[in-house]
């Protein structure tokens, strides 16, 4: 159930292309299967960072698991590459933040992971 959302007010000039590949640097450096990757891109009309409007981002990555600094930090420098080629987005201009999800806390099937992990 790896998550990463990322937000923006710059636009990718193919926003399709840009959520794939972001979805497979995603799953290689979290460590799990693309198969249970969610990536999704949000495009917002204002975003100031450091009282500045220049080029800038948010990423939140969540996972039931693989939340740990050296993976975490792979995961920027992958990541803000990417932002950085398609947006021009400087790696100055936004932060990650990680979540460490409990598998009850996410629901899937009708259930939550923390049953289907059970079994």
């Amino acid at each position: 159930m790896p998550i990463l959302e990322i937000i923006s007010a710059e636009t990718p000039k193919d926003i399709k292309a840009f959520t794939q590949r972001l979805s497979k640097v995603f799953a290689e450096r979290i460590g799990k299967p693309e198969d249970y990757c969610i990536v999704t891109y949000q495009k917002v009309d204002s975003y100031s960072f450091a009282g500045s409007d220049e080029p800038g981002f948010l990423a939140k990555v969540g996972s039931i698991g693989h939340i740990d600094n050296e993976r975490n930090a792979k995961l920027a420098a992958a990541v803000t590459e990417e932002l950085e080629k398609e947006l021009g987005i400087s790696s100055e201009r936004g932060y990650f933040i990680f979540t460490d999800v409990p598998a009850e806390n996410i629901g899937w099937k009708k259930t939550t992971f923390g049953n289907i992990l059970k079994n």
